[in-house]
């Protein structure tokens, strides 16, 4: 892709485009975070693509300067792309309506894709950590999946302490050279894991991201186990479609959980029919091998007996992760 304007020219456009839907409890800190950049202010433009919110969303929006635009009923896929055709800018940039960005994020972002003179490079993304004053719960999730086995060492939650070229990066935090935009797209059916099926098409293509760890966002993570069991599950759900949909692994581990819960359900039946406790002891003892060897990270990280929680929210991750990846493949397409 093409490099932007050298060291020493005007700062180059940016737009900054944030998808909501009922994020009125939210949108406010993310919007006021992105009023306070040091960023020259006549160089970037913030777009608000909604689709569709029935709560006060429009009217916290409207008391900031930024564009709003709705696409009522659309995906987040479909959101992306509006977001993208209003956007004038030379890059752009993309953080959700539950982010806050720090008010060097921007400068950041144009400073190290600029500093790039691959032309495989086609954005800059770093990770999202939970908020400082979220509940303790939410900075546990935070976490454990900043642990390999949490994340799968995906980049945009597992902890990489340096700058690295990666296939992926969170939507929540990445910004691209908009000229990528020219060929492809977001996929418009895509609702959940929308960024990992676009990073897909571009890294089979041969186009990479830099990953730097210094340009995090804060990210309200879910509150409580249900609201994580939920997202765990919708996530499982949407990598089984998006890979039936290319025919193709996108992401090695995702069927892992899934072919636990297939072997556990196996061991089980083997130990009930011979009468013998065999298997399954096996198999949650290296489950609890697993865990503690993440429940140790998380301790040295957090130094608090939360961390003792680790193993029950790694089988609940990976139980509701592996339903919602059988659901993905057992669902069949919508005809037309």
């Amino acid at each position: 892709m093409s490099n932007q304007p050298s060291a020493g020219a005007s700062d180059p456009l940016v737009s900054v485009v944030v998808v909501t839907y009922n994020s009125e409890a939210t949108i406010g800190e993310t919007l006021s975070s992105l009023a306070e950049q040091t960023y020259p202010t006549d160089r970037y433009e913030v777009i608000v693509v909604d689709g569709g919110s029935s709560d006060g969303t429009e009217t916290i929006v409207a008391e900031f300067d930024a564009t709003f635009r709705v696409v009522d009923g659309g995906t987040i896929g479909a959101c992306r792309n509006h977001g993208v055709d209003v956007a004038t800018g030379d890059y752009v940039a993309f953080t959700d309506s539950d982010c806050a960005v720090p008010a060097t994020w921007l400068r950041s972002h144009v400073d190290r894709i600029e500093s790039q003179h691959d032309e495989r490079i086609v954005g800059v993304g770093g990770p999202n950590r939970p908020f400082a004053d979220d509940p303790w719960f939410s900075k546990l999730v935070g976490s454990v999946q900043g642990t390999v086995f949490g994340s799968g060492g995906s980049p945009q939650s597992h902890a990489i302490d340096e700058v690295r070229t990666v296939r992926s990066v969170a939507a929540c935090n990445v910004m691209y050279d908009a000229t990528v935009f020219d060929s492809y797209r977001y996929d418009d059916a895509v609702n959940v894991g929308e960024d990992a099926e676009f990073h897909f098409r571009l890294s089979e293509d041969g186009y990479r991201f830099v990953f730097d760890p210094s340009i995090a966002v804060s990210h309200h993570l879910s509150a409580n186990l249900g609201a994580y069991c939920k997202k765990s599950r919708s996530y499982g759900y949407a990598m089984a479609r998006i890979q039936r949909r290319h025919g193709k692994i996108i992401r090695w581990y995702s069927a892992l959980p899934s072919v636990a819960l297939g072997c556990g359900t196996l061991a089980a039946a083997i130990d009930l029919t011979s009468r013998k406790p065999r298997y399954v002891p096996l198999l949650f003892a290296s489950f609890l091998l697993v865990s503690a060897y993440a429940t140790a990270q998380v301790y040295r990280e957090r130094r608090t007996l939360s961390a003792l929680l680790v193993p029950v929210m790694l089988a609940a991750q990976y139980t509701c992760y592996g339903i919602g990846f059988l659901e993905g493949i057992a669902t069949r397409d919508p005809t037309h």
